[in-house]
């Protein structure tokens, strides 16, 4: 059964519509950004927010937030966001002395993004804690050439 032209400019619509308000969140957040205060950024990530909310797999949007997660140093954010997003990432094992090929069940392994202490500088204050982006590239390359080492497969992964 064929659908009505009027069902389908209206589906048509509705999508046109919700693509000309994740646009304009993500004009408006880059706005925001480009500011570089606290509080605009802040605004922003909600903006952002909203349009991944209405379209989750729009790059810009996720970009756009990953680049504000790390300028408001919520690291551990921007690790989930990339847990989350990289479907090729591969879980590993939480206890590296323990593994054996039995125990290659993903429910029981756990990512190792950044340690628990990592994101803490002495004495707890955060806001002096360097971050470097290249290490999370590093580590992220390293577990998901140990798993495939593990698993004995010559395909790489793609992040």
């Amino acid at each position: 059964m064929a659908a009505s032209p009027s069902l389908n400019a209206e589906k048509r619509h509705w999508w046109l519509t919700n693509r000309k308000v994740v646009d304009k969140y993500v004009k408006d957040a880059r706005s925001l950004i480009s500011t570089q205060q606290t509080s605009d950024v802040n605004a922003a990530l909600s903006l952002l927010d909203s349009a991944l909310a209405l379209s989750p797999r729009f790059e810009t949007a996720l970009e756009l937030k990953a680049r504000s997660l790390l300028f408001l140093r919520r690291f551990r954010e921007v690790a989930d966001m990339l847990q989350d997003y990289i479907p090729s990432f591969k879980m590993i094992p939480d206890d590296d002395s323990s593994t054996s090929l039995a125990s290659n069940d993903p429910s029981k392994e756990k990512a190792k993004l950044l340690s628990p202490n990592e994101g803490k500088a002495e004495g707890g204050d955060r806001s002096f804690r360097c971050f470097s982006v290249s290490d999370l590239k590093k580590k992220v390359v390293a577990d998901c050439s140990r798993s495939c080492n593990r698993e004995g497969s010559n395909g790489g992964k793609i992040l």
